[in-house]
């Protein structure tokens, strides 16, 4: 997930208007509560993740994403669902099991928490897709300028871009080292080939992560960064950031207070 050189119309607009957009989004994630709401907001962050037309390698790690966190997430709730009514379509554990099935109650997996799971993956995969079309669409640079502009400290600001600009890389080192450890015969084929080559990358990506994070430290203090630099270029809203913000404003507005009436 990285900045994208293209001139659409996302990349055309301001990068305030872009986070102010990240905002509204957040906002509705939280706030929808009905499967039609979440779905239309989940249709329109596709559309314009869609829209910026990644390449297929982004899209490919996207859906790899979202299948794992849709597959977790319905199999966490739907073993841990606590509200009634429910509807076992699995028992593992009745609570006549012994000691175990007394103390834990049952383990059954819940058709209602499947639901619920899926229903809060969508809330997942819209702030997924909202962050990466924002990003896609944004030069880092401009990105910190906006934030700047809208009175987010400067040193936030660098610390917020510098993770998104290094991000590409860190997925890229992490594709090396299991590469190498394939190399070296690592089997990573099923579910426990996939915990044992989780096991072997995450301590050399840690260490490369905290040696690149030494590095960057160190070339901001012998430069004295303190945070703040001279603006090159002054943002200005154009009368299409002004339509965009609104059109989404009342787009909002309208899905909040009628969200009721979409279920």
């Amino acid at each position: 997930m990285k900045y994208l050189d293209k001139n659409t119309f996302l990349h055309r607009l301001d990068p305030r208007s872009k986070i102010i957009l990240g905002f509204m989004g957040a906002i509705l994630v939280v706030v929808l509560k009905t499967p039609t709401g979440l779905s239309l907001l989940f249709l329109t962050v596709l559309a314009a993740f869609g829209y910026l037309r990644p390449a297929r390698r982004t899209v490919r790690t996207m859906i790899m994403l979202m299948a794992t966190a849709l597959c977790f997430t319905m199999i966490s709730q739907g073993f841990f669902y606590a509200l009634e009514p429910r509807t076992a379509i699995l028992t593992i554990l009745t609570p006549e099991s012994g000691m175990l099935g007394r103390i834990s109650g049952g383990i059954a997996l819940y058709q209602e928490g499947i639901i619920y799971g899926a229903l809060q993956s969508l809330r997942l995969f819209s702030a997924m897709l909202l962050s990466a079309a924002i990003v896609m669409s944004t030069y880092p640079s401009d990105l910190l300028l906006g934030m700047e502009g809208l009175g987010v400290p400067e040193r936030i600001g660098f610390v917020v871009t510098v993770s998104i600009r290094f991000l590409p890389t860190l997925i890229e080192e992490a594709g090396r080292i299991l590469l190498a450890q394939k190399l070296r015969g690592l089997d990573v084929k099923g579910v426990r080939g996939g915990f044992r080559a989780f096991r072997y990358l995450l301590p050399p990506l840690i260490i490369d992560s905290l040696r690149n994070a030494r590095r960057i430290a160190l070339a901001a203090e012998v430069r004295a960064f303190t945070g703040k630099r001279t603006k090159v270029r002054e943002l200005r809203f154009s009368l299409r950031d002004w339509a965009v913000l609104g059109f989404s404003a009342v787009g909002m507005i309208v899905l909040i207070l009628y969200q009721g009436h979409l279920s």
